[in-house]
């Protein structure tokens, strides 16, 4: 191992500490932000993190759990002050050793704030309280996992869309990952939604920090009504129509000058019996107004009458727009 990747793991089990101590500052968070921009300290980090995960394996073996038991006790000092930082001791260690103290880094914590996960299915939304206060209401097919903990608040949103309602702790960030973008946020109300490789996040109360730590682009901070979709080609903060982006927590789905394509494939989220655009001219047509998410009927009809198109049943229940002939 070179002096360079020596130095890289002292720097990634650091991070792996003090990310999990007690007290973690948006000044951490950012900086950890900035040090993982490096694809190599991506690397690192993760090598770091897949350690933890071995636990579980290492926990059955006698002489690894004592390791661990005892580098849990020293984390523990360490927590307190009475220890110095456990990236100094990595290196004599060895591989089970370092194995032993990247655990015992962030024992406690990890420990007991196992994430819990949460979704919805098809045509559901949900509303889950947690246990800092703090709320969290799921759209149609979405799922998030939930980690808690003394030290830090962090949820992934694996799919589908979220608002979240997050009570103040200056002391643990609420940290919010979809695909490859972090939300960084104290205590404030803000919608995200998968967007590809990235997320589309629209700012209702507060302030956010929005960042792509494998990127080297810099980040953005979003005051209220103002919307962010980190996938786009160029990213950049707009102003955004709180209302209707976020409509879908009343079971509304609001359309502003909306291609039918984009419309139906909104409306399909919430239903089993899917609309299907057979016809391309339909497709650009723009459509305005409110729908109640789900009534796949009712958005059908509205479409047939306001634009003039052909509704039509296929066998298997796929409700078939095109444009006459």
């Amino acid at each position: 191992m070179t002096i360079q990747a020596d130095i890289r793991r002292k720097e990634a089990t650091d991070w792996f500490a003090r990310l999990n101590q007690r007290k973690v500052t948006t000044a951490d968070i950012q900086g950890f932000s900035d040090w993982r921009r490096d694809p190599e300290n991506a690397r690192a980090f993760s090598r770091v993190e897949a350690m933890w995960d071995a636990a579980g394996t290492l926990a059955k073996d006698p002489a690894m759990a004592a390791l661990a038991d005892d580098a849990i006790e020293r984390a523990d000092r360490r927590r307190r002050g009475r220890a110095k930082g456990l990236s100094d001791r990595l290196l004599p260690l060895g591989a089970a050793g370092a194995v032993a103290l990247a655990l015992g880094a962030a024992g406690l914590f990890w420990w007991s704030a196992q994430p819990v996960v949460y979704g919805t299915g098809i045509g559901e939304q949900r509303t889950v309280r947690l246990d800092d206060g703090s709320r969290i209401i799921l759209d149609t097919d979405s799922r998030v996992s939930v980690r808690l903990s003394g030290s830090s608040r962090v949820v992934s949103l694996t799919s589908g869309r979220a608002l979240f309602d997050v009570q103040a702790d200056a002391s643990r960030p609420f940290v919010v990952q979809a695909g490859d973008t972090q939300v960084i946020a104290v205590g404030t109300r803000f919608g995200v939604r998968r967007a590809g490789e990235g997320a589309r996040v629209v700012l209702v109360e507060g302030r956010v920090d929005v960042r792509k730590p494998t990127s080297s682009a810099q980040g953005w901070s979003l005051s209220p009504g103002q919307l962010l979709t980190t996938s786009a080609s160029a990213p950049r903060v707009v102003t955004a129509n709180v209302p209707a982006e976020t409509s879908w927590t009343l079971g509304r789905l609001t359309f502003e000058r909306t291609p039918i394509a984009t419309a139906v494939a909104e409306m399909n989220r919430y239903s089993t019996t899917p609309i299907e655009l057979q016809d391309a001219r339909v497709s650009a047509v723009l459509v305005s107004g409110v729908f109640d998410a789900g009534d796949v009927d009712g958005f059908v009809a509205a479409l047939g009458d306001l634009y003039n198109l052909e509704v039509t049943t296929a066998a298997d229940g796929r409700l078939v727009l095109t444009a006459p002939t």
